[in-house]
């Protein structure tokens, strides 16, 4: 649906739209926010890394997740290039970028890896799904969340209180 007709919609109904419905990537989402914005004016820059698992069958690539991951740390700290992998000799790494490795194996349901690296230190993020379940639960938190509110739109964020 788009965004045109989720708006339309959001007029008679209480309508959610998220990248994903896993409440613990939704969680983690708010934590890389959080981390992007505290890391922002660091003195030796960092560096940020999205790495993400997924199943053999998957067809995007990188995930939707993914780049909603490295869209949210941008508005946080700035980074205008979102670079998808590293081949050859690309040179030093650029300080305006964000890159992003996506793994295609077996039937892993999804794991998302967040790295901001500085010089001496890091920190990662990381959420991984063990089943599917976790997104019908999601789905389910957000029908409850859903019943008896007024028209209009809502984010999983509203669902977790975020």
């Amino acid at each position: 649906m788009s965004s045109h007709r989720h708006d339309e919609a959001a007029k008679s109904i209480a309508l959610l739209s998220a990248p994903n419905m896993s409440v613990a990537v939704n969680l983690s989402m708010k934590l890389a926010e959080i981390a992007a914005a505290a890391l922002r004016d660091y003195p030796s820059g960092v560096d940020v890394e999205i790495i993400e698992h997924h199943h053999r069958y998957k067809e995007d690539s990188p995930s939707g997740t993914a780049l909603k991951f490295g869209e949210l740390i941008a508005e946080q700290m700035g980074q205008s290039v979102h670079r998808h992998g590293r081949e050859g000799r690309p040179g030093a790494r650029p300080a305006n970028e964000i890159g992003y490795h996506a793994v295609r194996a077996g039937d892993h349901p999804g794991q998302h890896t967040i790295l901001f690296g500085m010089l001496g230190e890091s920190v990662e993020i990381a959420v991984r799904a063990t089943s599917r379940d976790s997104y019908a639960q999601g789905a389910l938190a957000a029908a409850r969340f859903l019943a008896g509110k007024p028209a209009g739109r809502y984010a999983i964020r509203d669902v977790l209180g975020l």
